[in-house]
C-alpha cells in the first residue's frame, strides 16, 4: 500500500506543473497514471511494482463489481469533513477498512478478502487527487466540504471509466471544476447558492449507481445555474457600477466646483445657477466622456468664465471682457444648459438673471469704455494666476493616483477574484475586483451577488499583496491543477 502522507499532508516541496513543461503532455501524464496504478516498471517514477507477490500468496481479492456495489452503499453514508489546518484531511486506510467492511455486509461474510492492487491504487490516487484539492487555497472551506461528498462517486467512475483521468473534457471532471467555479466567492454555508449545489450534490448522490448519465445531469443542472447566476450577478453589479460611478461623478464635480469657487465672490440669486443647474451639466460629462474628454475640458472652461464674469470689477481687462463677451457667455451656458433636459423656464428665469449681474458689474465700474476702444484682449485669459495653482495642485494629484495605480502587479484586473483582508483579528473576504477608480487611485471589491463591500487605496493593497495580506484567488481548473500536482508528486526531480 503506498504512503499517502507523502501526498495528503503537505506540498509545499512538489514541483510546480506550471513550471514543468512535461505534465502539460497528456502522454506523459497518461504513462505516469498508469506507472502508478499498475505499478509498470519504469525508472522515472518512485511508484511500487506490481505487488505479483499478493497472488503468490494466495491472498483473494475482491471482484471489482462487489467494489462498486459496496461503494454506491457508502455514497450516502461515508463522509469525510474539512478541517481547516489539518495537516491529513483524507484517510484512506480508515477509507478503504469502510469499503472492506461494506463488501462484509453486502456479502454477509467475514472480511477475509482484499482490494486488489490496480483497484487500491486507483482508490488511492483518487484520494491524492481530493487531498490536492483541500490543499488548493484557491478553493474555499465551504467548497471544499461540498467536492469532498463527491470523492466516493468519483472513485466509481475512476473504476468504471479508465478515461477519466485522461479526458479533461469528461464530464465528472467538469462537475468538479464547475462547482469550483460556482463557489469561488463563497465564505460560508449559508447562501443560497451553496445550498442550490449542494442539492444537486445529494441528486447526483441518490442517482449514481454506474450510469454517468448522473454526471451528464448534474453538470447540465450546473451550468444552468453558472448562467442564472451569472445574469443575476451582472444585472446587480451593473447596478453597484451605476451607484459608485454616480457617487465618484459628483464627488469629482464638487471638488471641481470647491476649486473654482474658492475665495470667489457668488451673488445668492446666481448660486443654483452654479450649484444646481452647472453641475447637473458638470455630472453628465462626467459620466459620458470622462475627465480627460473636450467636453469636460469644455464646461470647466465655461464655468471659469462664468464665476470670473460674476467678480467684482477691479481692472480695465476684466471691464472690457465683460462688457464685450457678456452676451456672447450668457447664450453659450445657456445652449449648454438646455442639452441637459433641466427645466427650460428655470434655466431662463437664472440666465435673465445673469445678465442683469452682468450689466450691474459693469454699471458700478469705474472704467469708461470709450478710452478703450482699441483695446485687444484675449479671451481665453480670464483665469487669475490663484486659480491655476489650484487647477496645477488637481493635475499633480491626479498624476500621482495615476502612478499609485501603476504599481499595481499586472495579474490585479477587474474581474479577478481575492482573499481580501479586512482588518486584524477579522476574517478574509472572498471579493471581486469590480472598478478601478483611476483619478483616485481606490479599487471597489464586491461580492459574489455583486455588491459594494469596500474600497482599498492602490497603496494599501499593493502593501497587502506584499505582505501576504491578501491575495489573488486562480479561477483554474481544479482538476487539472490536482493532477499535476499529484503527477509532479510522483515523479522526482520534476
Amino acid at each position: 500500500m503506498v504512503n499517502m502522507e507523502q501526498f495528503m499532508s503537505s506540498d509545499s516541496d512538489t514541483p510546480d506543473n506550471k513550471n514543468n513543461p512535461d505534465l502539460k503532455d497528456p502522454e506523459y501524464i497518461s504513462k505516469a497514471i498508469k506507472n502508478f496504478i499498475h505499478g509498470d516498471s519504469d525508472t522515472n517514477t518512485n511508484a511500487p511494482k506490481a505487488a505479483t507477490a499478493q497472488a503468490a500468496e494466495g491472498k483473494q481479492f475482491h471482484d471489482r463489481r462487489d467494489i462498486i456495489k459496496a461503494l454506491t452503499s457508502l455514497q450516502l453514508t461515508y463522509h469525510s469533513e474539512y478541517q481547516a489546518g489539518q495537516q491529513v484531511n483524507i484517510n484512506t486506510d480508515s477509507f478503504k477498512s469502510a469499503l472492506l467492511n461494506s463488501m462484509a455486509k453486502i456479502s454477509n461474510s467475514a472480511v477475509t478478502k482484499s482490494v486488489n492492487q490496480i483497484d487500491g491504487r486507483t482508490i488511492d490516487f483518487v484520494e491524492m487527487i481530493f487531498g490536492a484539492f483541500l490543499r488548493d487555497d484557491n478553493i474555499s472551506a465551504a467548497i471544499k466540504n461540498l467536492l469532498l461528498r463527491l470523492q466516493i462517486p468519483a472513485i466509481k467512475i475512476a473504476m468504471l471509466d479508465n478515461q477519466f483521468f485522461h479526458n479533461d473534457k469528461h464530464p465528472a471532471r467538469h462537475v468538479l471544476d464547475t462547482i469550483a467555479h460556482l463557489g469561488i466567492g463563497i465564505d460560508d454555508v449559508e447562501n443560497t447558492l451553496y445550498k442550490t449545489m449542494g442539492l444537486i450534490v445529494e441528486q447526483l448522490l441518490n442517482t449514481f449507481d454506474q450510469n454517468i448519465a448522473s454526471f451528464n445531469t448534474a453538470l447540465i443542472a450546473l451550468n444552468r445555474l453558472t448562467k442564472i447566476e451569472k445574469e443575476k450577478n451582472d444585472e446587480q453589479e451593473a447596478i453597484t457600477h451605476q451607484q459608485i460611478l454616480k457617487e465618484h461623478a459628483r464627488h469629482v464635480v464638487l471638488t471641481e466646483l470647491q476649486y473654482q469657487t474658492k475665495n470667489k465672490v457668488l451673488p445668492k440669486e446666481i448660486k443654483p445657477l452654479i450649484l444646481k443647474y452647472w453641475s447637473t451639466l458638470m455630472l453628465h460629462k462626467f459620466a459620458r466622456h470622462g475627465k480627460e474628454s473636450a467636453e469636460w475640458n469644455e464646461v470647466v472652461n465655461l464655468l471659469k468664465q462664468l464665476i470670473y464674469s460674476l467678480q467684482p470689477v477691479k481692472s480695465k481687462d476684466q471691464f472690457l471682457l465683460l462688457k464685450y463677451d457678456s452676451a456672447s457667455l450668457v447664450d453659450e451656458i445657456r445652449e449648454h444648459l438646455y442639452s441637459t433636459k433641466q427645466n427650460r423656464e428655470a434655466i431662463d428665469a437664472i440666465i435673465n438673471k445673469l445678465g442683469d449681474i452682468h450689466q450691474q458689474r459693469i454699471d458700478e465700474s469705474e472704467f469708461d469704455v470709450d478710452e478703450e476702444l482699441d483695446f485687444e484682449f484675449d479671451a481665453g485669459a480670464i483665469i487669475p494666476e490663484a486659480e491655476d495653482d489650484l487647477v496645477q495642485k488637481q493635475l499633480e494629484k491626479e498624476a500621482q493616483a495615476k502612478e499609485q495605480i501603476s504599481r499595481l502587479p499586472s495579474n490585479v484586473k477587474l474581474g479577478v477574484w481575492f482573499e481580501v483582508y479586512t482588518g486584524n483579528n477579522r476574517a478574509l473576504r472572498r471579493l471581486k475586483l469590480s472598478i478601478i477608480l483611476f483619478d483616485e487611485a481606490k479599487l471597489v471589491f464586491v461580492d459574489r451577488m455583486g455588491n459594494k463591500v469596500l474600497e482599498k487605496h492602490a497603496t494599501e493593497f499593493v502593501e497587502e499583496l506584499e505582505a501576504n495580506q491578501s491575495r489573488i484567488i486562480d479561477d483554474h481548473s481544479i482538476f487539472n491543477h490536482a493532477l499535476g500536482q499529484v503527477i509532479a508528486g510522483l515523479v522526482p526531480g520534476k
